[in-house]
């Protein structure tokens, strides 16, 4: 008669084992996997976020780098920078507010495109080391980056934009002893804001910043 040889159950017990190490490494490689595509999307993720946040920041921006008292009524002169990152701005597209507030609470505000005057004094804006337009309709139309321009402006509020009090020009903020606030706010870039003081009075040529 033969005899057939049966293993033993120390054989059976190592072939088991074998077989649940295989599938916790194929757990293992799964998760391993899963991990690092996630760890990678999160990453690609960042990084999309942080560019976005970079060209929204820096992709225009302008800094009011001189203010002085320019005539003996109520205008002022300014002079404004470009960053050099970003793109050509249309004059039109750069809105300014001027605001004050006297003594008594009593709060002024003018706003409108650079360049328009809304029926006050004539606003000129132009490239420094060029000459002042004589007519507004000469006003520089685009500004480039990291270019720097003069541009005027004078007192007022918005219902009266050439009031004879000529509110937040520097002989309103002589008188009421004020500052006023000057805001520039363009496309696709953060505004600007300037504290504008007299310091020297209403003097012709003075420094307002």
């Amino acid at each position: 008669m033969r005899r057939l040889k049966i293993n033993s159950d120390t054989n059976c017990t190592i072939g088991i084992g074998a077989l649940v190490v295989f599938i916790g490494m194929i757990l293992l490689s799964a998760i391993i996997s899963f991990t690092i595509i996630k760890v990678t999307e999160e990453i690609s993720q960042n990084t999309e976020n942080t560019a976005e946040d970079v060209r929204r920041d820096f992709a225009n921006s302008v800094l009011i780098t001189g203010a002085w008292v320019y005539d003996n009524q109520d205008d002022m002169l300014f002079m404004m920078e470009f960053g050099a990152t970003g793109e050509e701005i249309e004059r039109e597209d750069v809105i300014y507010v001027l605001t004050c507030t006297e003594p008594d609470g009593t709060f002024h505000y003018r706003s409108a495109e650079l360049g328009d005057s809304k029926g006050g004094s004539p606003i000129f804006v132009w490239k420094v080391g060029e000459d002042r337009p004589t007519n507004p309709n000469n006003n520089v139309n685009n500004f480039e980056p990291g270019a720097r321009y003069f541009f005027t402006l004078d007192g007022g509020t918005q219902a009266s934009p050439g009031g004879a009090a000529g509110e937040c020009g520097p002989p309103h903020m002589d008188t009421h002893g004020i500052s006023a606030n000057l805001w520039l706010h363009i496309p696709n870039g953060p505004s600007t804001h300037q504290v504008l003081s007299l310091s020297n009075g209403r003097e012709i040529g003075s420094q307002i910043i």
